[in-house]
This record gives structure tokens, C-alpha cells and sequence, in this order.
């Protein structure tokens, strides 16, 4: 026996064959390492009681169907189990799964996985979807009686993003900044109170008359709109503290002269913001919102700003929740970038 098939060499083959077809889909690869229970956060306890359908859902940002048909697959092979915990069903590894060819094949995919940036991001969704078990507080006094109603008891009365909007006045109040792709200016009424200027750009027409109006409407005399593409900024050499593309890059047809028009228009120690897609297979955005891009990998982008001149690159997950018989929403990133 040689640690891998058993002393029948023709039912041993033919397992390994079976083990073989069913870890070859990377998709079962990641429910694994889930259910493994390594994955976990120094916030959140781990999964040892296994996982729900919706739970894997919400990590994985696939539909319930497609997860479905993989548990299933892999509870056949004998790697997962389920139990029924109240009308919930949740799944873990199988005690089966640590014998053999089972548990040496499960060791190659975790080291194959352990530097892989989708594995990484599983890690950080899972470790808020647990989160998300642990239990209230208890009761203390007014604020422990309302605890668990607080965030809505607040934005009864101040609305559910007072907050963010204050966080803006931690702006420069010299900086100029570059709106670029704005739309129809959805950021600009943000903006506009807390710098010295704002220079709104897109491609458009049609967007820029709406940004106008929006514009005039709310009084916003700092802010100068213009037409042009991310790819041939009208702006001057170095003449913005910051430049800004929310949701731009996916609509590009060249994502890395985007790059480098921002980084022409920066000054010497300029600040990129970008907010943008994580890779994703979510068809009806290409066919409905006509997007040229499917996401964009964190590796994938750091070439591009390195090779334009960028540094001190900072890369932030912006999970999104899954709503139940929704398409899935892709994930949103926000990246920082220094002009170096």
C-alpha cells in the first residue's frame, strides 16, 4: 500500500479517478476549504457546525441552485455531510474526507489555494457571514434594551448615511479634485462642499446635461464640467489633487491608458481613488449595463498603476449582500494609489 490507493489497485484507481473528476472544478475546490473550518478570522468563530446553503451563497456570490447541484456532488463523492439544524440544512466535511486519497488530494488543493486572491476574499466574506451568528448583547440599561434596533431606531430619525456624508469633511478644503466619468454627477453635491474644486468629466452628452441641471439646481458654483474620456482627460499636467473613477474602469476599452491619463493630470503625491468590480461571471451586466469588463483582478491592477507610476498601493474588499432569489451582486473594490 503506498499511502494512496488501497491494497485493491483496480477499486483504488478507480476512486481515485472519481476523487480526481469531482475536485477538478475550482468551484468545489472553495466549498472545501470552507468546510474545512481553516478558514476562519480572529473575529469570528469557526464554521465547525458546518455551513447553510445561503451561508456558502453569501461567500461564494453564487445563486443557491448552482450551490445546491455542488453539495450535492460532493456529499455522492463522500467529502461533505449535511444535518438538518431547525428548517436549515448545514454542511461539513465529511469524516471520510480525512482518509487516504481523500485527505492528500484535499492537502494539494489548500496549498494550490493558500496565495490564490479569490481564496483570500472567501476568507473575508466568511469571516462576516459568521459574524453574523453571534448572539446580542445583553440587556443594559437603555442602550442594552435597544441594541438590537439601534441602526434602524437611527436612521428613523437621521437617515442611514449621515454619517458617511460627515466623513467628507475630513477633506483638504485647497484640493481640486477630478470626477472622472461622472455621470450624472451623483458625486458631486459629496464633493463639492469640502474642496476647492471640482472638475467633473465624462464621455457623454446626455449625462453631462443631467449633471448640469443637477448642478444648477443645488447651487454647486465650484464645480467645472467637461467632456472627454477616460482615456484623454482634458485636464492639464499636474493639476489635480485627486482623481477619482467610481464604477469608470469596467466601461473602458482601455483600462491601463485610463490609468495612465489619471496619473498625467496628478500632481506629485496625488491621490487615485478607484471603486470598481471584482472579477465576476455576472452575464447580465455586460448584456444589460454594457460593461467591456468582468471585474478586475487585484494583481491584474497592480501592474497597470505600477507601470504608470503609481505607489503606496492600498486595495479594500467591498463585499456586497446577497439578496435570496436576486442575481448576486459582484463585489466592489476600493483601491488607493499615491502618484508617485
Amino acid at each position: 500500500m503506498n499511502g494512496l490507493l488501497p491494497d485493491n489497485p483496480a477499486r483504488g484507481a478507480e476512486r481515485l479517478i472519481d476523487l480526481l473528476r469531482t475536485l477538478a472544478d475550482p468551484i468545489r475546490l472553495r466549498i472545501i476549504r470552507l468546510l474545512e473550518g481553516r478558514v476562519q478570522s480572529a473575529h469570528a468563530p469557526a464554521p465547525s457546525d458546518g455551513l447553510s446553503v445561503g451561508e456558502l451563497a453569501d461567500v461564494l456570490k453564487l445563486p443557491q441552485s448552482t450551490l445546491s447541484r455542488h453539495l450535492k456532488t460532493l456529499t455522492d463523492a463522500g467529502l461533505a455531510e449535511a444535518r438538518r439544524d431547525g428548517t436549515s440544512m448545514l454542511y461539513r466535511l465529511a469524516s471520510a474526507a480525512n482518509i487516504d486519497a481523500s485527505r492528500q488530494l484535499r492537502d494539494l488543493a489548500r496549498a494550490h489555494l493558500e496565495h490564490d486572491p479569490q481564496a483570500k476574499t472567501d476568507a473575508h466574506r466568511l469571516a462576516a457571514v459568521l459574524r453574523r451568528r453571534e448572539p446580542a448583547p445583553a440587556a443594559d440599561g437603555f442602550f442594552g434594551k435597544h441594541a438590537p434596533e439601534w441602526d434602524a431606531l437611527r436612521a428613523k430619525w437621521f437617515g442611514d448615511r449621515f454619517h458617511l456624508e460627515a466623513l467628507l469633511a475630513l477633506l483638504d478644503p485647497r484640493w481640486v479634485v477630478a470626477d472622472i466619468g461622472a455621470g450624472t454627477g451623483a458625486m458631486l453635491p459629496l464633493l463639492a462642499p469640502h474642496v476647492q474644486q471640482v472638475i467633473a468629466i465624462d464621455n457623454s452628452p446626455a449625462m453631462l446635461r443631467a449633471a448640469k441641471a443637477r448642478v444648477k439646481q443645488l447651487g454647486l458654483s465650484n464645480v467645472d464640467i467637461r467632456l472627454g474620456a477616460a482615456e484623454g482627460v482634458p485636464v492639464d499636467d499636474h493639476a489635480v489633487d485627486v482623481a477619482l473613477l467610481a464604477l469608470v474602469l469596467v466601461y473602458t476599452a482601455d483600462p491601463a491608458a485610463a490609468l495612465r491619463e489619471a496619473r498625467r493630470i496628478l500632481k506629485p503625491g496625488g491621490t487615485l481613488l478607484l471603486i470598481d468590480l471584482q472579477p465576476h461571471t455576472v452575464e447580465i451586466l455586460r448584456e444589460k449595463l454594457h460593461h467591456r469588463w468582468m471585474g478586475f483582478e487585484q494583481t491584474e491592477l497592480t501592474g497597470w498603476l505600477l507601470a504608470a507610476g503609481y505607489e503606496h498601493i492600498r486595495w479594500h474588499s467591498l463585499p456586497t449582500r446577497h439578496m435570496p432569489n436576486t442575481t448576486p451582486a459582484p463585489d466592489l473594490f476600493a483601491l488607493r494609489a499615491t502618484a508617485g
